[in-house]
């Protein structure tokens, strides 16, 4: 290579590198905007896709459940604008409140009939849980309010066919285990609510939680689909099977849609072999056959 042509090629080389240390790329300057600006984006497309959830959780409640509106004389084709208003305020305290005088289930509401803690004879919490309604955050809550404040924390031991109504021997056994616990004491357990006094026992504080009865429905139905659930049921009962992968793969909406047995609701049935713990109101109502009826007042 001549020589003139040495210094060509290395003048060549010193622009391409000068082109290149002196580009301008743009680029967040600091990680914490690249992070602002993902946290953003996240909640925005969170935010429009929880509306488009409770969109679709609304008209699926009308389809679900019309005998709710059935007490105010209308059917789901029948719901107004002003009609749904008032039927979204069910949502809140107030308009629970309100919808319950209005259809007469409720006639008066004061604070002494609803504390019932008053009525207690005995110093345990009895948490008779209701499945997913927040029921294992409660549980944690509680676990670490009992290091705190110095009670004890019992709960059941994870079963292999979770039994929520009893038999009356059974029924008696349960609530003489909570009625030999060491004052102040919590209970926890999935079960019906049980009359202590039917065996001559003193009554607990029973606390529970609620959760709007259609989106309990369809949390269960992907809960029980989730991967980890059968991974912690395997490890804890290794002869349980696996499901079949068609089952995993239904989704809630067109379970229901198709008349699904696993996702058909009938107002008065009193057995369905699912076993999906639809009756929100047995953990309120009691063991007893009368209290079994679907989406009835028992």
């Amino acid at each position: 290579m001549s020589l003139g042509g040495e210094k060509s090629f290395k003048m060549r080389m010193r622009d391409m590198e000068n082109a290149f240390k002196y580009r301008r790329i743009p680029y967040p300057k600091r990680s914490v905007e690249l992070i602002a600006i993902l946290a953003i984006s996240c909640t925005f497309f969170l935010f429009m896709h929880t509306n488009k959830l409770n969109s679709r959780l609304k008209e699926m409640e009308i389809k679900l459940q019309p005998s709710e509106f059935s007490a105010l004389g209308l059917t789901g084709n029948q719901i107004s604008p002003r009609e749904s208003s008032r039927r979204d305020n069910i949502n809140t305290l107030h308009g629970t409140y309100q919808y319950l005088k209005s259809t007469g289930q409720m006639q008066s509401l004061n604070a002494l009939e609803l504390n019932n803690t008053r009525k207690a004879e005995l110093g345990i919490v009895f948490f008779n849980r209701v499945p997913k309604v927040g029921s294992q955050t409660f549980m944690e809550l509680l676990r670490r309010l009992s290091e705190r404040n110095n009670f004890q924390f019992h709960r059941d031991a994870v079963q292999k066919v979770e039994t929520i109504r009893l038999a009356d021997d059974q029924q008696q056994e349960l609530a003489e285990v909570i009625s030999d616990l060491p004052e102040p004491s919590v209970f926890i357990k999935h079960v019906c609510y049980t009359n202590f006094t039917k065996f001559n026992l003193p009554m607990p504080i029973y606390v529970n939680v609620v959760r709007d009865p259609i989106e309990r429905v369809i949390s269960w139905f992907y809960y029980v689909r989730a991967p980890w659930y059968f991974v912690e049921r395997k490890a804890a009962f290794p002869d349980l099977p696996l499901p079949h992968p068609a089952w995993l793969k239904k989704d809630f909406e067109t379970c229901v849609l198709s008349g699904d047995q696993e996702c058909t609701y009938t107002q008065g049935v009193t057995v369905e072999g699912i076993g999906d713990h639809r009756r929100q109101s047995l953990f309120f109502c009691g063991h007893a056959y009368e209290c079994t009826p679907f989406n009835t007042v028992g």
